[in-house]
């Protein structure tokens, strides 16, 4: 069946921060006189967001689900971060100067061929959407990073109430396009939420694995097909229109 749209996650996907979380925090913490080293900073932070997220029912927005909002998890996570690697209370950068840290675009950085593909698959005549497990700040981070102006639908999970791979958030997504959910299809670097969550409601998906067979396998058999795994973006463009 003919492809009429494509939905790309976005961290992973489309963008990856730079130099990475712990360099950012690290910084922020050296500023205010606490010398700690950022593989440790970073380290802890993926440590606190797999145990916080093990706290958020599956499906659930995350940024809904504590006290304060999305501000109230962010305090969480940088909160548990900084407990590990034993920066004083009062050495710790603010939960809004780090927010504001990763809204500017030298925070980030785009992968080198997906203004490329992006242009390809637009010219091929397909519309472009993105789903993806954000909060508030997703549509002005597109924004200053100049990606906007390629998507025609913008669903993220503060906004939707659903985190990937609820099935709410993949339907608003096909509904603010219109398409059927056989003639779409959802490229993210995450099997749970990406694939497996694309495929469970008919969608057609590619996992994107730029760690060079980190889940390549795991694709494979029961869950799919090991050919829709790709190390970028430029493969896609001939599984979607070969």
């Amino acid at each position: 069946m003919t492809v009429e749209a494509v939905f790309f996650d976005v961290g992973g996907t489309l963008v990856e921060v730079s130099p990475s979380i712990g360099h950012v925090y690290a910084a922020a913490c050296a500023a205010r006189g606490a010398a700690v080293e950022a593989p440790a900073l970073q380290r802890a932070f993926d440590a606190a967001w797999v145990a916080l997220s093990a706290e958020v029912p599956p499906g659930r927005d995350r940024y809904a689900l504590f006290d304060g909002g999305e501000r109230g998890w962010w305090e969480r996570v940088c909160g548990h971060a900084f407990d590990a690697c034993g920066v004083p209370a009062g050495r710790r950068p603010p939960v809004d100067e780090l927010r504001d840290a990763f809204a500017r675009p030298e925070a980030w950085r785009i992968y080198p061929e997906v203004r490329e593909v992006l242009d390809r698959l637009r010219g091929l005549g397909l519309r472009l959407g993105v789903i993806s497990n954000w909060d508030s700040r997703l549509p002005a981070l597109l924004d200053v990073l100049g990606l906007t102006g390629w998507f025609e639908s913008l669903v993220y999970s503060a906004a939707a109430g659903y985190e990937k791979p609820h099935a709410a958030i993949f339907g608003a997504a096909l509904a603010s396009l219109g398409v059927d959910p056989s003639r779409a299809v959802h490229i993210g670097d995450r099997l749970e939420e990406d694939y497996s969550g694309a495929r469970a409601v008919g969608m057609r998906a590619i996992l994107v694995d730029r760690s060079a067979g980190r889940e390549r396998s795991m694709a494979a058999g029961p869950l799919g097909d090991a050919r829709h795994v790709v190390a970028d973006l430029r493969p896609a463009v001939a599984l979607i229109a070969p």
